[in-house]
């Protein structure tokens, strides 16, 4: 018989890894859109060229461990693996047309509607000191988008496909929590992302040349299938298993603002001191907001698999 005391560590050992899990996917996808930048090559053709390779990936480690697709994991992964694929072509396509500020900015609006769809389908709940700090981290990153240099490639094509990207954001992350259930990150990995790819491969395919990456976009697809496809995208699924979605979607505020600070790294633009102060704010909301929500007094509740009625 395990020990109240055993108990409540592990319970509180896993939540750890979930909080420190969702920090690694919140870093790994704000590279997103300054990767895709530099990789200078149509974002559909990377989006689809990603997802095989991910598919790959997932899939060869699968078979290493002794296991296997079945036609249960794909029919519980279909809806959303096309919502993924389909929301890597839109924002891919859109950071090409568009600047990375306003990428981010756009993509940051998605805890609006996953926090209320977690509290309506899985009955979440975040703690009210806890969102006194997500809100210091809306803060941080508001300082940070408002304080950046004029003009950039912003376009009406590049928001209206961040905004499409947003929603199917949206869809994958309510969608995973609902479809999962006891499938482990490898084996919804590698059911999800062939999945994905088959759903991107008309729009390559219209595209014109499937294999027209430059030099420089196969680089770079490699960098974010593995940076963000396995590394990125596993994390969250993995986090999922004691960490709300909500309280994922509230931490993916802080994205935009690290997303500037990378464009600043890598792509050469502008910083302003305001924009650090803004950065260090969001972050520290972040991590606050984290520790808070994650705790829990006396003995934890016994975790509900991802995707179970409570």
């Amino acid at each position: 018989m395990t020990r109240p005391s055993s108990a409540w560590t592990s319970a509180l050992t896993a939540r750890t890894w979930g909080a420190l899990a969702v920090v690694g996917l919140v870093i790994a996808f704000s590279l997103s859109s300054t990767l895709v930048k530099r990789a200078e090559s149509p974002g559909v053709l990377l989006a689809f060229w990603r997802l095989v390779t991910v598919s790959v990936v997932w899939n060869v480690y699968l078979r290493y461990t002794g296991r296997r697709v079945t036609v249960q994991h794909v029919r519980q992964a279909l809806v959303p693996g096309v919502c993924v694929g389909l929301n890597l072509t839109a924002f891919f396509a859109g950071v090409t047309h568009n600047s990375v500020v306003n990428a981010a900015l756009i993509g940051s609006l998605a805890p609006f509607l996953i926090v209320p769809l977690g509290a309506w389908f899985f009955h979440e709940r975040n703690r009210p000191p806890a969102l006194l700090f997500a809100l210091v981290a809306f803060a941080g990153v508001g300082l940070v988008l408002s304080s950046a240099p004029p003009g950039g490639d912003a376009s009406i094509r590049g928001n209206v496909l961040a905004v499409l990207a947003m929603f199917l954001w949206t869809g994958y992350v309510v969608t995973t929590r609902h479809f999962r259930r006891d499938m482990d990150v490898a084996t919804f990995m590698a059911t999800i992302s062939p999945i994905a790819a088959l759903a991107v491969l008309p729009l390559a395919i219209a595209q014109g040349d499937v294999f027209g990456l430059s030099g420089t976009g196969w680089t770079y697809m490699l960098v974010l299938a593995l940076l963000i496809g396995v590394a990125g995208h596993g994390l969250m699924v993995f986090a999922q298993r004691t960490v709300q979605i909500g309280t994922i979607g509230i931490a993916q505020v802080v994205q935009p603002a690290l997303a500037v600070v990378w464009a600043f790294l890598l792509l050469g633009e502008g910083l302003r001191g305001r924009q650090v102060i803004g950065v260090a704010i969001a972050l520290s909301g972040l991590l606050a907001f984290l520790v808070l929500n994650q705790r829990r007094f006396g003995t934890p509740r016994r975790e509900v698999p991802a995707g179970s009625t409570p």
